[in-house]
């Protein structure tokens, strides 16, 4: 499933599958409600994962530290940013709790369930590779690697 997400119509090399994709998860997103709504569902998840790059920051300046970087930045900038995005992810729960904050956690948990087992681990799916197929005909897509050079 992830690997269609990365193919290119093979005519324009529009990424049409990941377009599609999120196309298709707005609009759910946008059934649950408002625009306020969706905005704070999306702020909400995007603030987790700048506190989780924030602390990959952290742990990988203190486990490797002689690892090449291309950007190097002060230590307490990591730090700052990641007690700012604790904040912005705690105060809108406990300030006004909603159940959308529950749907982005359910969301990212989902996403993580089917990420380990099939990119980490590689674990092939039944009727997985015949779905791809499908699509890459329906869609005319091909993978990025197989792309004409321009």
């Amino acid at each position: 499933l992830c690997d269609i997400l990365s193919f290119v119509h093979k005519d324009n090399l529009t990424p049409a599958p990941a377009l599609l994709f999120n196309a298709v998860i707005a609009f759910v997103m946008i059934l649950g409600g408002d625009i306020d709504s969706l905005i704070d569902f999306f702020s909400f998840t995007v603030w987790i994962f700048y506190g989780m790059s924030m602390l990959a920051v952290i742990v990988l300046r203190k486990t490797s530290p002689d690892l090449a970087r291309p950007y190097k930045v002060p230590i307490f900038i990591p730090f700052m940013i990641l007690i700012g995005s604790v904040y912005l992810v705690i105060a809108p729960i406990v300030d006004n709790p909603k159940v959308e904050y529950m749907y982005s956690i359910i969301f990212m948990v989902v996403g993580a369930l089917i990420y380990v087992p099939t990119v980490m681990y590689k674990l092939k799916m039944p009727m997985l590779a015949k779905m791809t197929q499908c699509l890459q005909l329906v869609m005319k897509v091909i993978p990025p690697t197989s792309m004409p050079d321009c």
